[in-house]
């Protein structure tokens, strides 16, 4: 890590700011080590949840911050933005790192008035962008208008950050792109000792939004069931997401089928690389609008092979036929017979294309690299500071 080395010990404030003390948790705890390694100050702001605690054994200072993820009422999101403020103006931040939609917007628009630098992640462009219409008109002035004075706008896929470069609402000079949000390269590690297993056993796993294509994963696994024509698990590990009333049905679905003993449903686990070390192919036939989606990260580093879409940020994950499958959105048909592939597949293949996943894991995903992403540009700005 590069600029862990080079940079000067000025002791910055950086605030962490995303829309659950999960996600910062979860996702996003080597970067506030990385940073306590280097003797700055870190402020979490988050709605609490059962992770709080966790955080603040980090050695950090945590805020908590109502936010409804999905909330359209403008009168709270107006409040929640103006308790944003007065947290910011107590904490005084040199710099703020924000992830997620609204935490990059509210954050931006706190920015305008208060001085300090944004550095903003997309990690997708959200569903109002696939949408037309009024909502997505406000989105689109308020990306443009909030993120103007972003020090750094990092985007996960080039395609997101070509949309927003072509409608003109950011400058190019602060938009780049890293890979995803990399991957824990020592935490996600194949197995010692893996053998492929008969029954072969396809995965899926994160949040239960339908877009991901849990749907084609059911499907598959009651179809196959029913033709009792090949030898194959399928398995789920879903977290609900509760903002979402298609989220609980889904569930219901997985469950009922769980029953059935047409899939295995597992209750969602901090520690998911003892599953993946345990399974045989990751699916996600996605058409969500994310980054590059971490699930398949985390398969890569695992040496799994991988059965998703050509999609934004899922494409970039896979190399044809080399270290997995790639279908059209929707496309059933595919999903089904790359999965009918793969159980039809030698072992020994299935090793090979698992070590490739990891391969490219190492070459193109390594967290360090987005660490590093990180540790420039707050290096740049701790120039700034020593300099005002």
């Amino acid at each position: 890590m590069k600029y862990h080395q080079r940079e000067k010990r000025i002791k910055m404030k950086i605030v962490i700011f995303a829309n659950t003390s999960w996600y910062i948790f979860n996702f996003r705890k080597n970067l506030i080590l990385t940073l306590l390694k280097a003797d700055h100050q870190i402020f979490i702001i988050a709605p609490p949840d059962d992770y709080v605690n966790n955080i603040v054994q980090l050695g950090v200072k945590y805020y908590p911050l109502t936010l409804i993820q999905r909330g359209k009422n403008p009168f709270r999101e107006i409040v929640s933005c103006v308790k944003l403020f007065r947290i910011l103006k107590t904490i005084q931040p040199d710099v703020a790192l924000t992830f997620t939609v609204k935490c990059n917007l509210y954050t931006g628009l706190c920015c305008r008035l208060l001085k300090f630098k944004q550095i903003a992640n997309i990690s997708g462009l959200g569903e109002l962008f696939e949408k037309k219409g009024f909502l997505n008109y406000v989105i689109c002035r308020l990306y443009k208008f909030a993120l103007k004075k972003a020090k750094l706008v990092f985007f996960q896929n080039n395609e997101d950050m070509q949309t927003i470069l072509q409608q003109g609402l950011l400058a190019e000079g602060i938009c780049k792109r890293i890979p995803g949000s990399g991957v824990d390269l020592k935490t996600f590690r194949p197995a010692s000792s893996y053998i492929v297993n008969k029954p072969l056993r396809f995965f899926m796993f994160g949040r239960l939004v339908p877009k991901k294509g849990y749907d084609l994963f059911l499907q598959a696994a009651e179809n196959i069931a029913l033709k009792q024509k090949h030898d194959a698990e399928f398995w789920i590990m879903g977290i609900v997401d509760k903002s979402r009333e298609e989220s609980k049905r889904l569930l219901e679905r997985i469950l009922a089928l769980h029953k059935k003993g047409i899939i295995k449903y597992l209750p969602p686990s901090d520690d998911v690389t003892k599953v993946l070390q345990q399974i045989d192919v990751v699916v996600l036939p996605s058409k969500y609008n994310e980054g590059v989606p971490r699930t398949l990260l985390e398969a890569m580093a695992c040496e799994k092979p991988i059965i998703t879409t050509d999609w934004k940020g899922c494409r970039n994950t896979v190399d044809h036929s080399h270290n997995g499958y790639l279908i059209n959105v929707d496309d059933y048909d595919s999903l089904e017979g790359y999965i009918v592939k793969l159980i039809n597949t030698p072992s020994q293949k299935l090793r090979e294309m698992g070590k490739a996943g990891r391969q490219k894991a190492e070459a193109e995903f390594d967290e360090n690299m987005v660490l590093d992403a990180y540790l420039e540009e707050i290096y740049k700005s701790a120039l700034l500071v020593e300099t005002s």
